[in-house]
């Protein structure tokens, strides 16, 4: 009887690894289809775009075709064209500046609407309008009733305490531009930390009140090593975001005065599209891309060391 058990066991043990195999060869088939659109959709673009920045390509001169000139348009941008280096600096500047603003504000936003008072669902709501905004409105908005030297909002302001008229896309273009692009993506790091502070146990805090530890000392001890994941997500992903930056540039500065808000995403348009120069906007782009990944490989793994050992 035993043997007859053993035998009806390992058979049934059998069927269900079958079933489980015909099941994962379903849902594999199943998922190809989607696949396969998603490595059309992001792959094939950056394959050809790596394939045009091999070429010297000229949109203005079809007559001289597309050589192959395999890497002379990095060579050309790296250590030739004068206008290169700057828009990196420009965007890392942006970059940078948009994060710590965005933090910052995000941040005392998130604490003040996660506190209970009356109108708060409102607020929530209203917040979200800038996130919500398509950055070519915001530009305008921007540009012409908040920076404008003659009615903007903020000379409006200036004036009533006696100042003069500044024209801040001018004398200010890289902080204007960090101001407009803070404004945007600063709802974005309310809404992932506002879902952080909602996932802080009611208990510990709690038990951190009963034991006299100061709002500072939970906030410093508690809250922000709890918040740790959020900031991570929302610094990875707002990085990726304001890089890609384009609409203000183009419609706000239109990357001057000079080139001080030129950045890569505006720089590689003006390369493809004012010079004509498809070979080597192609070029930027990629190196473009290749900054955005090796950034985002050190955070993650800036991240990944600091959360070691922590669950």
């Amino acid at each position: 009887m035993a043997q007859v058990s053993t035998k009806s066991d390992n058979s049934n043990v059998g069927r269900s690894l079958v079933k489980a195999g015909a099941s994962i060869q379903r849902r594999t088939v199943m998922h190809l289809p989607s696949l396969l659109f998603l490595l059309l959709a992001t792959q094939l673009p950056f394959v050809y775009a790596l394939w045009i920045s091999l070429h010297a390509w000229n949109l203005m001169e079809p007559a001289l075709g597309r050589p192959l000139i395999w890497f002379g348009n990095y060579a050309n941008e790296l250590f030739h064209d004068p206008a290169f280096w700057p828009s990196v600096a420009n965007t890392a500047k942006l970059v940078f500046g948009a994060l710590i603003v965005s933090v910052v504000l995000g941040t005392l936003l998130a604490l003040m609407l996660h506190r209970q008072f009356r109108g708060r669902a409102l607020l929530r709501t209203a917040i979200l309008i800038p996130f919500l905004v398509t950055p070519v409105v915001s530009a305008v908005v921007w540009k012409n009733l908040i920076l404008s030297p003659s009615f903007g909002l903020l000379d409006w302001v200036v004036r009533i305490f006696g100042g003069a008229s500044v024209p801040w896309l001018s004398r200010f273009p890289m902080l204007s531009m960090i101001a407009m692009t803070s404004w945007q993506w600063t709802p974005f790091f309310v809404l992932v930390l506002i879902a952080g502070l909602q996932s802080v146990s009611d208990e510990v805090l709690e038990a951190a009140q009963v034991d006299g530890a100061r709002r500072w000392t939970v906030w410093w001890r508690i809250t922000l090593p709890h918040l740790q994941h959020y900031y991570e997500v929302a610094i990875l992903l707002g990085t990726i975001f304001i890089f890609q930056t384009f609409g203000k540039t183009y419609l706000a500065t239109g990357g001057g005065p000079g080139i001080q808000t030129t950045t890569l995403p505006y720089y590689t348009y003006k390369v493809a599209f004012q010079y004509w120069q498809v070979g080597q906007a192609a070029a930027i782009g990629v190196f473009g891309v290749i900054l955005a990944i090796v950034f985002a490989q050190i955070m993650v793994r800036y991240f990944a060391q600091g959360t070691e050992g922590v669950e």
